[in-house]
């Protein structure tokens, strides 16, 4: 489902821009846009608090995996 738009920062860059926040699988997570910087997928929400941006990245590593063995 789409929900408007959010702030991504890539992992690879650092690079934070606006994309699509569209729901992952039925769940509160979205699923992570390609940096327009480097083209990575390895992207998360940006959030300003530093704790939310450890813990999401621990949870979208297993996206990120999952996403690269549809491909």
């Amino acid at each position: 489902m789409y929900r408007g738009t959010t702030r991504f920062k890539c992992t690879e860059c650092a690079e934070i821009f606006k994309a699509p926040d569209i729901e992952y699988m039925a769940t509160m997570m979205s699923v992570p846009q390609p940096c327009p910087h480097c083209g990575s997928i390895g992207t998360i929400p940006h959030s300003i608090l530093p704790f939310s941006n450890m813990f999401n990245k621990s949870i979208y590593e297993s996206i990120w995996k999952s996403m690269e063995e549809r491909r």
